[in-house]
């Protein structure tokens, strides 16, 4: 069994989006991290608690961790999943 880990980087101008393991970090003057799957959610429904430099990223994260997903054929919320 095989697992395919993700791994994003976004640049913009003024900051740095890392996703991995789960995890996102924005670099924007000060070091800000958060679950995925809480962004993901964030940017599903508007609605939840993570900071305001997560909540300006969360739908271009939620855009690139999709496009990822279908290149790999990922269906569902999962990032790590087993392929057989």
């Amino acid at each position: 069994m095989e697992v395919i880990k993700m791994k994003v980087r976004l640049a913009y101008p003024d900051k740095l989006v890392i996703v991995e393991g789960g995890r996102v970090v924005v670099f924007s003057g000060k070091l800000v991290e958060g679950e995925l799957e809480e962004v993901l959610s964030y940017a599903e429904s508007g609605q939840g608690v993570i900071p305001d430099e997560l909540r300006e990223v969360a739908s271009d994260i939620k855009r690139a961790v999709d496009i990822m997903r279908m290149q790999i054929g990922i269906r569902g919320r999962e990032v790590e999943m087993p392929v057989y």
